[in-house]
């Protein structure tokens, strides 16, 4: 059984991979030719001004009944055909309040354009609400094969017109309709390889029923969109849209990391760790080993990419994003620690601590509204920036105590486990760092410098060399994380 559980989890994780990187990396691509060659800051900046509001209305349509549907053992036509016709009705009223709202916004920011960009990239909306039930049985049937195949579609499909709408000249439209044309693209191909048919059953008894769950997801949810998306509006109301259009490119590149692990966590573990809810000694032994490989995958990318961001930004994209680099080597540590957030608030689901969940939830917002206070008032990026890694440590701490206590993974065993993998990646980072400074510098100094291959060759160099220490390190103090690694490559490769 545990093998079973084991195959389900590794199977889930490696399709969730493969969907999130090969989509990231297109996107990434994407953004590549985009950033390098055809736009500026203030372009992303004013798609990163609408972020919030389509992020929020998103949270709000999925409205949490997809996670009461996934731990739901066995989902009624009822139940899915009424979360259907939800998420139409709500879709319909978000879509039609941005329309009303458009020239507030645009106002609040002093950003006339963004009046009409908003009232069309809202379209997205409804598109997405006619796929989720789509997408929700895929998940809880940890098909990510299917979601792999519609996700890179649309990524390509949608780079494509990105790129081609950016050489024409349209810029900042250009991103808009890559949004539209992405999202358009996944929902065709979700209704062809999805089985449900469309139904406009609406049971008031299922929606009470899904709602008693799912409202506390609901509201964990929206608080948890609308803080994550929270730094879009003060940065680009505080320090400017060119400055929000940095943060925006250093999203991007931190997306690559331990955000897109948080994705492939959350998605994966949640209808895993269900699958054993009613052995609280299966439920602790699978979420600890789950939690210390992603942790130590997580650790040593966030703080890779934190070590490297310079050189690589530059080389990449030029100078002109060089702001990006520092936003992203400082938060990027933020991000090193999502991916245990998802799982300790899994747990919590898994458990039905749904009060609990909520409460925690909401603490954590109010340590990420402490934060992004202080930076306001003393009117520095970098103070907001370290605010959010400082809350997201604290969060970190808090979720740890209350999430192990419900499964009896006591304090001192949580410390053992991910202590020293943080220690171990800090050190290495600090090595790599030095690494590529001392790189750079030389070629400058020899007369080698070129912008792009120097910078490049410096991330090169400095990663071969801090793979080389990690490796030496854990050859002198073999982690049980490494070993539990090494067996699920090989469960990976025997899929």
């Amino acid at each position: 059984m545990a093998d079973n559980l084991k195959h389900t989890a590794v199977k889930g994780a490696r399709w969730g991979f493969i969907e999130n990187l090969s989509s990231l990396a297109v996107t990434f691509i994407v953004a590549f030719v985009l950033q390098r060659w055809f736009l500026s800051p203030k372009e992303y900046g004013l798609i990163g001004d609408l972020a919030i509001f389509i992020a929020i209305s998103i949270s709000l349509i999925d409205n949490g009944f997809s996670a009461a549907i996934i731990k739901k053992p066995n989902p009624t036509e009822k139940d899915l055909s009424t979360t259907f016709v939800t998420n139409l009705v709500i879709s319909l009223v978000c879509f039609a309040i941005l329309q009303l709202a458009a020239p507030l916004v645009a106002s609040y920011f002093d950003e006339p354009q963004l009046k009409v960009l908003l009232r069309v990239l809202s379209f997205v909306l409804i598109i997405n609400a006619v796929s989720i039930i789509q997408r929700v049985l895929l998940v809880k049937n940890v098909d990510f094969k299917s979601l792999t195949k519609c996700s890179l579609t649309s990524s390509v499909a949608s780079g494509v017109v990105g790129i081609w709408m950016a050489f024409k000249g349209y810029g900042v439209w250009s991103l808009v309709f890559q949004q539209l044309s992405k999202q358009l693209v996944n929902t065709v191909m979700l209704w062809i390889i999805g089985r449900w048919r469309m139904s406009f059953n609406f049971s008031k008894q299922s929606f009470k029923e899904l709602f008693s769950y799912g409202s506390n997801v609901l509201v964990t949810g929206l608080l948890d969109t609308l803080f994550r998306n929270i730094y879009f509006p003060v940065i680009g109301k505080g320090f400017g849209t060119a400055t929000l259009g940095q943060y925006t490119s250093a999203e991007k590149f931190s997306n690559v990391t331990s955000n897109n692990l948080s994705q492939v966590v959350q998605r994966v573990s949640f209808p895993v760790l269900s699958k054993v809810q009613d052995d609280d000694t299966r439920l602790k032994n699978a979420f600890r080993t789950i939690l210390k490989v992603t942790m130590a995958v997580s650790v040593l990318l966030a703080f890779w990419l934190s070590a490297v961001s310079y050189p690589l930004i530059i080389g990449l994209v030029g100078e002109k994003w060089a702001p990006a680099a520092n936003i992203l080597s400082i938060a990027v540590l933020a991000g090193a620690f999502y991916p245990a957030h998802y799982l300790y608030q899994n747990i919590l689901q898994v458990k039905a601590k749904m009060r609990l969940y909520l409460t925690l939830d909401i603490l954590k917002k109010v340590l990420m509204a402490v934060s992004i206070v202080i930076g306001i008032l003393f009117k520095s990026l970098n103070i907001l920036l370290w605010g959010m890694v400082a809350a997201s440590i604290l969060t970190l701490i808090i979720n740890a105590y209350f999430s192990g206590k419900s499964i009896g993974y006591t304090t001192r065993e949580q410390l053992t486990d991910l202590v020293p993998m943080f220690l171990i990646g800090f050190m290495v980072s600090i090595f790599m760092g030095i690494i590529a400074a001392l790189f750079v510098y030389l070629c400058k100094t020899l007369g080698w410098y070129d912008i792009t291959w120097t910078n490049l060759a410096a991330v090169a160099v400095a990663t071969l060399l801090g793979a080389l220490v990690m490796l030496i390190v854990y050859k002198l103090f073999p982690r049980k994380e490494i070993d539990e690694i090494k067996n699920l490559i090989s469960v990976w490769k025997a899929q």
